[in-house]
């Protein structure tokens, strides 16, 4: 090991740290440098070794308790450490003590580890060197050092190959290619729902994903997401941007790490024209958070700033988003306790709901952006025009940062859904979700409004091995006979937008839009009969049906190129007997009830 690293990272780790009387730890150990310490701030651990820091931190504290969420497709464990000023385990037990909770998770995408090296020095410096008194007095935490497991141990210096550190990384992809955070709603992997059940367990009132992103180059360390359209119910949207967003955004300013909306540009690349923050459905982790009625916070740190300083910036989002909370404790839980009473009242229902958004570019602020000097050459390399930055001329330049959002998918709440008891997956999915439903005790006819598919567009290649699709629908008022065993959604539930999205065509996550109900966009059967068989069949069919032969002998009459045309004449025949086999085709199966009285 490089003995200059090492005791420079001792010193780092002593500077500062307050030990309280009788704290067992010894603050001068190595043993509670981080290996990202000990290696001079540019390496990761790998897996092992990050269970063992994290048991050990568990074995040294009656603070920090270790333990597993799940396992991953290759056997390992997904380590989740609990850090409660009791000691306690249950979020029960948490609430009854008058504390919120915060969890973070980190490597969902394993090549951006920022998040895992921060939580683990956070947690040693809370637990074991009461480093910040009092931090832990009205909020408790809760912290997965590596979600992407199996992905973190394929291990190497081939991933992520522009950014600035560690020097070598895990991969972006879980074992099986699924990208967890893309997986929050669907639920394919078996990660995802294992974190699944967490989350409904401990129902975080804020919920940290740490990421590192692609994006422009500026000065700012990390950029950040926090829903800014409508996601969450108005009165959780006015607390997170009022109180969580304003003083998170002083605090980090005030560390000398400020920080900017994690954003899209209106006109690449001429930023001027104005910025756009980006916004999240809940396939992603702060959009399923929103969908909960909670606070998602996503980081996104910059790729090409160092490594020691992304994980410095995110360990200062721990620390400030727990003193926010502490200090705001009791006032959160009153507006979320209001969030999910006003999600499941019949108010809600009464008008339409958004479950996406879109800039309108109707208002704006001048906002003042941290950017570089930057040069336009010729490049000698590919003769192309190639513009870099002076990382030694910080300028400040003044844009317009749009505020203003219009919904873009809008449905009209139902009181319930209906699934047929067949839709297996579909009713998997409500309980991984631990959403709340019922079985039908008896046969019964419902009114429904049912989707009859339209100009289906699927896609060309395969997504998170789905072939997703695009589709319009009419609606249609019927009364279909339902089954003992099918399923009642009510939407009468604090976390009924995560109903919506799964199961409304519309929503940009929906299982129509993952490829779940396939099959209902086509025939069922192989439905083949000779044409000529009409022959035989249309006269049985006049003879039987009063009513269709004066419709085909007012068809000859009102039509004279069908009476003169054999060929017309048997397919319309066929259409009919067609009606009666492909019952449903183009039919959604997942009804809405539109009346609570059914």
């Amino acid at each position: 090991m490089n003995k200059i690293f090492k005791l420079f990272a001792i010193f780092t780790l002593l500077y500062g740290i307050t030990s309280c009387a009788g704290n067992k730890a010894n603050i001068d150990d190595e043993k509670f440098l981080t290996y990202y310490e000990k290696r001079g701030y540019n390496e990761t651990p790998r897996y092992q070794e990050t269970i063992d820091y994290s048991k050990m931190l568990a074995n040294e504290s009656s603070k920090v308790n270790y333990t597993s969420i799940g396992i991953s497709p290759q056997g390992r464990d997904i380590p989740l450490l609990i850090v409660d000023k009791n000691g306690y385990t249950s979020p029960e037990k948490i609430r009854k003590a008058g504390r919120v909770i915060v969890l973070a998770e980190a490597s969902i995408h394993s090549g951006e580890p920022d998040g895992k090296d921060a939580g683990l020095m956070f947690i040693r410096d809370i637990a074991l060197f009461d480093k910040y008194p009092g931090i832990l007095d009205n909020v408790s935490f809760l912290f997965i050092p590596i979600f992407n497991v199996d992905g973190h141990e394929d291990f190497g210096a081939h991933y992520r190959i522009n950014q600035n550190g560690p020097e070598e990384v895990g991969a972006r992809f879980t074992a099986q290619r699924y990208n967890l955070n893309r997986d929050f709603i669907k639920a394919d992997a078996p990660e995802m729902r294992a974190f699944l059940d967490l989350y409904s367990k401990w129902m975080p009132e804020l919920f940290i994903d740490f990421h590192v992103t692609n994006g422009a180059d500026f000065q700012y360390v990390s950029t950040y997401g926090l829903d800014q359209c409508g996601f969450l119910t108005p009165n959780m949207l006015s607390w997170s941007q009022n109180v969580f967003e304003k003083q998170l955004l002083e605090r980090m300013a005030a560390d000398n790490y400020p920080i900017f909306p994690y954003f899209t540009m209106r006109n690449i690349p001429d930023f001027g024209v104005g910025i756009l923050p980006d916004n999240f459905p809940p396939q992603y982790s702060n959009g399923y958070a929103g969908a909960n009625n909670r606070i998602g916070l996503l980081v996104e740190n910059h790729i090409y700033k160092s490594y020691k300083e992304r994980v410095d910036a995110s360990y200062l989002y721990m620390k400030h988003s727990m003193d926010i909370l502490g200090e705001n404790a009791k006032n959160l839980a009153e507006e979320i306790k209001k969030a999910d009473e006003f999600a499941a009242s019949a108010a809600f229902r009464k008008d339409s709901v958004a479950l996406m958004f879109e800039h309108d570019m109707k208002s704006s602020v001048p906002t003042d952006y941290l950017a570089w000097k930057d040069t336009t050459v010729v490049s000698d390399l590919s003769g192309a025009n190639w513009t870099y930055y002076d990382y030694n001329s910080p300028i400040t330049l003044s844009y317009p940062l749009f505020t203003s959002y219009r919904p873009s998918a809008v449905v009209k709440v139902p009181e319930a859904y209906i699934i047929p008891a067949e839709q297996l997956k579909t009713i998997e999915l409500l309980g991984a979700h631990s959403l709340i439903y019922y079985r039908l005790t008896e046969d019964k006819e419902i009114e429904v409004e049912s989707y009859l598919f339209k100009n289906t567009e699927w896609a060309r290649n395969t997504n998170e091995g789905h072939i997703t699709l695009r589709t319009d629908y009419d609606t249609k008022v019927e009364k279909i006979k339902y089954h003992k065993g099918d399923v009642v959604v009510p939407t009468s539930q604090p976390r009924v937008k995560v109903a919506l999205h799964l199961l409304e065509p519309k929503s940009p996550t929906s299982l129509v839009f993952w490829g779940y109900y396939i099959n209902f966009m086509r025939a069922p059967n192989e439905f083949y009969v000779r044409v000529n068989y009409m022959e035989t069949k249309g006269r049985e069919m006049l003879a039987k049906d009063p009513e269709l032969k004066k419709e085909f002998e007012n068809k000859k009459a009102s039509d004279p190129t069908f009476a003169k045309d054999p060929n017309a004449i048997l397919q319309f025949f066929m259409a009919k007997v067609r009606e009666s086999v492909e019952i449903g085709i183009n039919r959604y199966p997942v009804g809405r009830i539109m009346h609570s009285e059914f």
